[in-house]
């Protein structure tokens, strides 16, 4: 991910600000376990070819990722997702393996704020 910030931080501090330091603690802890779990089922869909599925997969990704404020990555789940609800994955394989490189970045950048929280 490169020009624009990896999190959005007046998103993410609004959540902080509402849900609590505590809270946002467990919540980067869950995302980061789910959001891989979900890539990995999102490389399985791609793999059998099920639309359906990848496409579900992308929208839990972009949904989190927007509520945590890494919006970049959220986009980038959008157009995933567009792709599974158009039953075409063509193209789908470089995405994905974008997504699971800027997935490393967002983790690591999430861990850090976690680890000021």
């Amino acid at each position: 991910m490169e020009e624009q910030a990896i999190i959005d931080m007046p998103t993410y501090n609004q959540l902080k600000d509402l849900m609590g330091a505590e809270f946002i603690i467990e919540l980067i802890d869950t995302y980061n376990l789910e959001t891989g779990t979900l890539i990995e089922q999102l490389e399985q869909a791609l793999k059998e070819g099920e639309a359906t599925s990848f496409g579900r997969c992308a929208h839990s990704i972009k949904s989190s990722s927007a509520s945590l404020g890494a919006l970049v990555f959220s986009q980038q789940a959008r157009e995933l997702e567009m792709m599974g609800k158009a039953n075409d994955l063509t193209g789908a394989e470089e995405k994905l393996a974008k997504l699971n490189v800027d997935f490393v970045q967002l983790k690591q950048c999430l861990e850090g704020l976690r680890d000021g929280s």
